[in-house]
């Protein structure tokens, strides 16, 4: 919690992440490593936004939005062009962890600049 959000960063969290880099921290903890998205290839230009590729792997559970769990993947879109912009971490029926300038944090799952939810999606089955 606090540290700093970083784009295009899946290091270390004490170093700082953004928010498809803290997801890849959590499900890397939990024993679960998606290929093609890997912490070294996530800083790379153009891979800042591993939030869409994270929703299209079809290793990963979607789940209803009426029933969620923690640990969930929470999948945000863009207004307006309706682009996976964005990827949080369900620590409760109405809270996530994310990163998000300018720090990790804890945030009502739906508040005024993260408030189109794409979907969820469950990794620990």
């Amino acid at each position: 919690m606090g540290k700093p959000w970083l784009a295009g960063c899946s290091s270390s969290p004490n170093y700082g992440v953004d928010c498809s880099g803290l997801v890849m921290q959590e499900l890397y903890a939990g024993g679960i490593s998606l290929i093609p998205t890997i912490s070294i290839g996530h800083a790379h230009p153009g891979n800042e936004w591993n939030s869409r590729n994270l929703w299209a792997d079809r290793h990963l559970k979607r789940v209803p939005y009426s029933a969620p769990s923690r640990g969930d993947l929470v999948f945000y879109y863009q207004p307006g062009t309706n682009t996976i912009w964005h990827i949080a971490i369900l620590i409760s029926r109405n809270r996530v962890i994310e990163s998000w300038p300018p720090r990790v944090m804890v945030q009502p799952i739906v508040n005024g600049q993260r408030n189109i939810i794409t979907g969820i999606k469950r990794p620990f089955i």
